[in-house]
């Protein structure tokens, strides 16, 4: 009959081991502990694969098919953050070995701000539940844990800053933020327009160049805007519409150079963001528009970003008056006069 396996004591180590199908795990120098998770690797021998496999190799799993499956910008990202996870934890640490208070210590030392931690858990979350999906582990070690809160990004400009903003903004950089303003969308995808996507009023970009490539992302065009992009059309017919004045496309980085000399002249921090967010604010108080269709125009796929990000609104007593009226104005409710009510 076959040895049944049994835990072991390494004396060089004093660490405890058994070895399940031909794999040798490490219970760890408690004995009892390592009985303990013995009979749980006995009882469920989906736990060994977790055993066996450590987080860079998962990593490294996981970044061949964020590769192939995600835009390069995502799997640049991701591939960044796991490498500084991987060096802080180690290269063979086994997945069923993390604990939060590991994780909770890396994102801790980054030296980067709560919002940019958050993004960094939520790599490693993603990968991990990642491989439950594709059932290379039978649980996440860190589900659930708390992530650094997110700031909240509701940078926004009223409308005498913005004639602030415009005013110290020359040509064509000019252009390219009256557009976003005209529109509220990303700063990413007005950079990236061609003449390819604009199709009359409308701006679409296709299910794989849209963000989250799941669906089309449609940029609907008040006439200012079309007229601008239809004569940015005629001058490049290909590659993107809106370009420096050496006729290069804009850059994350030269958009935020630019931003900060604007900055600096007008006083207050000018981000490509708070013109996205400007445009919502003015959508939601001035307009009326309700928060659903701001979410549609603006790429959301529900109200939950609106929601969080202009909160803001919430704290407006004014806007909120406003709302209470609009609501029983534009409801229109049948009432019941003093003389006709039932005595």
């Amino acid at each position: 009959m076959p040895r049944q396996p049994k835990p072991y004591l390494r004396k060089q180590t004093k660490s405890w081991y058994c070895s399940i199908g031909g794999h040798q795990i490490s219970l760890g120098k408690d004995r009892d502990a390592a009985f303990e998770k013995f009979y749980e690797l006995m009882g469920n021998r989906e736990q060994v694969k977790s055993e066996v496999n450590s987080l860079y190799d998962l990593s490294q799993v996981y970044l061949d098919w964020c590769q192939a499956n995600r835009k390069p910008g995502t799997y640049k990202r991701h591939r960044h953050y796991l490498k500084l996870f991987i060096g802080a934890v180690g290269k063979r640490l086994k997945p069923s070995q993390l604990k939060v208070h590991q994780v909770v210590k890396w994102h801790e030392g980054l030296g980067i701000g709560t919002t940019s931690q958050n993004d960094a858990v939520s790599i490693v979350q993603r990968m991990l539940n990642w491989a439950v999906e594709q059932e290379y582990l039978h649980r996440n070690p860190v589900a659930g844990m708390k992530k650094p809160r997110r700031k909240r990004r509701d940078v926004y400009y009223t409308a005498g800053q913005w004639k602030q903003i415009c005013e110290h903004a020359t040509e064509p950089f000019a252009s390219f933020i009256t557009f976003l303003y005209l529109t509220g969308c990303r700063p990413l995808e007005g950079r990236s327009i061609e003449a390819r996507h604009v199709h009359g009023d409308l701006v679409i970009f296709p299910a794989d160049e849209s963000k989250g490539a799941r669906d089309a992302r449609v940029i609907y065009l008040v006439p200012e805007a079309a007229a601008m992009l239809n004569r940015l059309a005629k001058e490049h017919t290909t590659g993107v519409l809106f370009r420096n004045s050496k006729g290069l496309p804009w850059t994350k980085d030269s958009i935020k150079c630019r931003l900060n000399r604007i900055s600096e002249k007008v006083g207050f921090r000018v981000v490509a963001y708070g013109v996205r967010h400007s445009w919502a604010t003015r959508a939601l108080a001035d307009g009326g528009v309700d928060p659903i269709s701001v979410a549609h125009l603006m790429g959301h796929r529900d109200t939950t970003m609106v929601s969080r990000v202009y909160s803001h609104l919430s704290q407006n007593p004014d806007y909120l008056r406003q709302q209470a009226e609009r609501a029983v104005r534009e409801a229109s409710p049948t009432t019941v006069s003093e003389g006709t009510r039932e005595k």
